[in-house]
């Protein structure tokens, strides 16, 4: 998914090239970058196909005034979302569905924007 994201014009234009993301335990890049702030996963399969439904936390932070460029890097992150093809070995994803949206204000100047996606994989 990751890989889908870095490689959409827009968002490299907001968050760089390479986009920046920060990692746990790594020091954190510059303004704005995005971060991977919550991940679940159970099985979904019924008896005859094994699946797997997952809940991803995409996260959006930056310093500026009002959050505009939160905002805009999270719209440019989901459009490259949903049009991308996302395939592991031995895996395909079915289902790709954004749950919920937020920006929220972490302090005077530094913005937190969530999309909260829906993924389910399946076995190819």
């Amino acid at each position: 998914m990751l890989e889908a994201i870095a490689a959409d014009a827009e968002v490299k234009a907001l968050l760089g090239d390479p986009v920046r993301v920060g990692e746990l335990g790594s020091p954190l890049p510059a303004y704005p970058y995005l971060e991977i702030g919550r991940h679940t996963s159970e099985p979904s399969g019924g008896v005859d196909a094994e699946a797997s439904e997952h809940r991803i936390d995409l996260v959006v932070v930056s310093r500026d005034a009002g959050g505009v460029t939160a905002k805009q890097a999270l719209a440019a992150v989901r459009a490259a979302l949903m049009t991308a093809e996302l395939e592991m070995d031995g895996w395909r994803c079915v289902l790709l569905v954004p749950v919920f949206a937020d920006a929220t204000r972490q302090r005077i100047g530094l913005w937190r924007a969530l999309l909260r996606v829906k993924v389910v994989v399946e076995v190819v």
